[in-house]
């Protein structure tokens, strides 16, 4: 086996045997030289997407894991616990929330609509469950994700109010998140009690737009860090790397997620202006995962190969796993998507080379 990649163009030999999915996973999050990059989609196919394919010959019926097997990308599985329940009220409209102060969140707490009991025998791993033994096999990785705490106050609140709120309601902001925080210990804690080992798993947050960061570092430590310093750590004790799930420009809040513990970012969106090679330099042992361009998916083999160039010194540094920037658009046609996995595949091969 290869030594551990432990530095910026480090020298470090491939595998001498074919890798599962599951190894090569681990192998990239790990800094460890993989024989193949892995070759996946974190986010599903937007369904306008499957429609387009599906009129231009991809078989019916495919979802998922069958139709990453489709086309020969390592299979991932995800889980997501949110605290809300079936019964949470909707929104009026996109954007808006649901309550407007503590008088509100109480009732919402008294009504059952959030913080359901993480019992593993209700259903929490049931994706995981069904494919458990391919997983056992190395057939796939597993993944989950926890609302995060800018993400889950934005919900109850709505986008505007939640802002207003750090201001006008900053104890109950401290108070929701706390509670959110209790709630995933507990989920963690039915983790820790199942068969289950996840290779990374998400806060859900989406807190950054294309100009970059919807917060400034004050209000993040002051209504995210702690809550945060209280969960990863029992994220960590079971082996699992954590992610920041953030669209938008991230690269200013990397010093922050460091400080929280945090071990990478997703989806690192080209159009937002992101770099991973200046996050990379600044960052050396910083793990993402994204960062392809989905907008040149569709100007042929030329534009896709160019934008995987663009990648790939980033990719033979370790700790970087290349994947569409969020899910491949409608306009991307089937033979479009067909030459984009032709050149991932040569990626593959050359981004686990040594620098």
């Amino acid at each position: 086996m290869c030594a551990p990649f432990t530095r910026l163009g480090g020298n470090c030999c491939l595998e001498d045997k074919s890798m599962n999915p599951r190894e090569r996973m681990d192998a990239v999050l790990g800094f460890r030289r993989p024989d193949r990059l892995p070759m996946v989609e974190w986010a599903s196919w937007w369904d306008q997407t499957i429609q387009r394919w599906q009129s231009e010959g991809l078989p019916a019926g495919l979802g998922g894991v069958d139709l990453m097997r489709h086309f020969g990308l390592d299979p991932m599985v995800q889980a997501w616990w949110s605290p809300r329940t079936g019964g949470f009220p909707q929104p009026a409209r996109h954007g808006a929330g649901v309550m407007e102060n503590a008088d509100d969140y109480a009732r919402l707490k008294r009504s059952g609509v959030l913080y359901w009991d993480p019992d593993p025998r209700g259903g929490m791993f049931g994706g995981f469950d069904a494919h458990r033994a391919a997983h056992d096999r190395g057939e796939m990785t597993f993944w989950y994700t926890l609302d995060g705490f800018f993400w889950y106050p934005r919900i109850l609140f709505g986008i505007e109010n939640q802002f207003y709120a750090f201001f006008d309601h900053p104890d109950l902001i401290k108070a929701i998140n706390q509670d959110l925080a209790d709630h995933s210990l507990r989920l963690l804690e039915a983790m820790r009690a199942s068969p289950h080992r996840p290779a990374f798993m998400t806060f859900a947050e989406d807190m950054s737009y294309n100009h970059g960061s919807m917060v400034s570092e004050a209000l993040f430590d002051e209504f995210m860090l702690p809550y945060y310093r209280q969960v990863i750590p029992a994220i960590k004790e079971m082996g699992t790397k954590v992610f920041i799930d953030s669209d938008g420009d991230i690269s200013k809040n990397v010093d922050w997620f460091i400080r929280a513990g945090i071990d990478g970012v997703l989806p690192l969106e080209r159009q937002a202006g992101v770099d991973v090679a200046a996050i990379r330099k600044a960052h050396p042992r910083f793990l993402m995962l994204g960062a392809y361009d989905k907008m040149v998916m569709n100007r042929g083999t030329g534009a896709i190969r160019g934008e995987f160039a663009r990648l790939l010194p980033v990719a033979r540094t370790g700790g970087f796993v290349a994947s569409v920037d969020h899910q491949t658009p409608p306009g991307v046609s089937l033979s479009q998507y067909r030459d984009y996995l032709r050149e991932l595949r040569d990626f593959a091969d050359l981004g686990a080379q040594a620098p």
